[in-house]
C-alpha cells in the first residue's frame, strides 16, 4: 500500500515537473527596449499652462508570454505604436505659482500590451522630471533692434506696446520685447551723403531667455531714420594757418622743440564722398598784441555733415614779432 502512495506521488511530481518545462519553453522573452513617453496636461489645464521635459523621455521594457501575444507585440514595436500616455496635472493648492515640478513615475500597468504580456521596467528607469510653467499674458514695450547698424537715427514703432503670452516667471522680470534682428535696406540712388526714411513692417522674436513667447501683434510698424554711411578719413600735413584782424602789426611763427605748422587729423564723415578740407587756425583776434612768446588752443572749421575723430592738441607754441613796415615794398 505504502509502495503504491509512493509511486502516485513520484508520478505527479514527475509530471508537475514535465508540465512547468513545458510551460517555460512556451514562454518568450524580448529584453531592454526603449518606450516613448508622452506627458501631457489635463484639457482643462492645457491652456494655463506648459510642460518642460528633458530631452525625448522613456523608459526601458523587458517583456515576456506566449508565442502568440509577443507576435503581436512586436508588430506593436515595430510599427512604434506602443508609447506611454500619462497625464499630470497641476495640484490645486499650486495653480497660482508661476512654476511647479515634479517626478512622473511610471508603473507596468501603465504599459498597455497584448493580454498575457508581462512588461518588467528597468530599476531606477521608470522616473520622468517634469516642470510645468504657469502662462500670463503680460503688455510689454517694443524694443527695436537695428542690427548692430550704427546708422538708424530716430524710430517710431506702431504699436509701441504689445499683449504677450508666455511663462510668468519669465514675463514678471521682464519689460520689453525686442524686434527681430532688422537690416537696413541699401540708401537709394544719389542719396549716399544724405538721411532717408524708411518704413517696414519688422517681426517680432518668439523667445525671451530662450523660453517661447507669442506676441500679439506678431509684427509692428517700423519708421526710422538712416543716415549715410559713415567713412574715417586720415588727412595727413594739414596746414595751420593764423587768423589776424586787418593791419595787424605782428609776424607769427611757430617755436618749439617739434616745431611744426601742419597737423594729422582723422574725420569721420560720410562714405564715398570727397575727402574733406578742413580749416585748422590759430585766432590771434583775441589776444592782446605783443613782442614774445604765446600759447593759443588750435581752432577748426569742419565740412558739413563730417566730425573729428580725435582729440586735438590743446595749445600751440609761437611768437610774435614786430612787422617791419621800412622793409616792405
Amino acid at each position: 500500500m505504502l509502495d503504491r502512495a509512493l509511486t502516485a506521488s513520484v508520478a505527479l511530481s514527475l509530471a508537475i515537473l514535465v508540465w512547468l518545462y513545458a510551460r517555460s519553453r512556451d514562454q518568450e522573452n524580448i529584453d531592454n527596449v526603449s518606450i516613448p513617453v508622452h506627458v501631457s496636461l489635463p484639457a482643462s489645464q492645457n491652456d494655463q499652462y506648459t510642460l518642460e521635459l528633458a530631452g525625448s523621455p522613456q523608459i526601458t521594457v523587458s517583456f515576456t508570454g506566449p508565442p502568440a501575444p509577443m507576435r503581436e507585440l512586436r508588430h506593436l514595436l515595430q510599427q512604434g505604436e506602443l508609447q506611454v500616455n500619462y497625464t499630470i496635472a497641476v495640484p490645486e493648492d499650486r495653480l497660482n505659482e508661476g512654476r511647479y515640478s515634479d517626478t512622473v513615475r511610471i508603473d507596468p500597468s501603465d504599459i498597455h500590451v497584448p493580454p498575457g504580456v508581462n512588461p518588467v521596467i528597468a530599476e531606477g528607469r521608470n522616473r520622468i522630471p517634469v516642470t510645468v510653467n504657469r502662462i500670463v499674458e503680460r503688455r510689454l514695450v517694443v524694443r527695436f533692434d537695428p542690427s548692430l547698424e550704427d546708422r538708424v537715427g530716430t524710430v517710431t514703432i506702431e504699436p509701441s506696446t504689445v499683449l504677450v503670452r508666455g511663462p510668468q516667471e519669465v514675463l514678471d522680470r521682464t519689460r520689453s520685447i525686442a524686434t527681430q534682428p532688422y537690416v537696413l535696406p541699401p540708401s537709394p540712388e544719389g542719396h549716399s551723403l544724405t538721411a532717408t526714411k524708411a518704413e517696414a513692417t519688422v517681426p517680432l522674436v518668439h523667445d525671451i531667455e530662450g523660453r517661447p513667447v507669442q506676441p500679439k501683434p506678431a509684427s509692428v510698424q517700423v519708421c526710422l531714420t538712416v543716415q549715410p554711411r559713415q567713412e574715417l578719413y586720415e588727412l595727413k600735413d594739414v596746414p595751420i594757418h593764423f587768423l589776424s584782424p586787418a593791419g595787424f602789426p605782428y609776424r607769427p611763427r611757430f617755436v618749439g622743440e617739434r616745431r611744426t605748422d601742419r597737423v594729422t587729423l582723422h574725420l569721420l564723415g560720410p562714405a564715398g564722398s570727397e575727402p574733406p578740407t578742413p580749416h585748422v587756425y590759430v585766432d590771434l583776434t583775441q589776444i592782446k598784441p605783443r613782442t614774445g612768446l604765446f600759447e593759443e588752443p588750435l581752432r577748426l572749421q569742419l565740412p558739413k555733415d563730417f566730425q573729428l575723430a580725435q582729440s586735438l592738441p590743446r595749445t600751440v607754441l609761437f611768437e610774435l614779432q614786430p612787422v617791419d613796415i621800412t622793409s616792405q615794398p
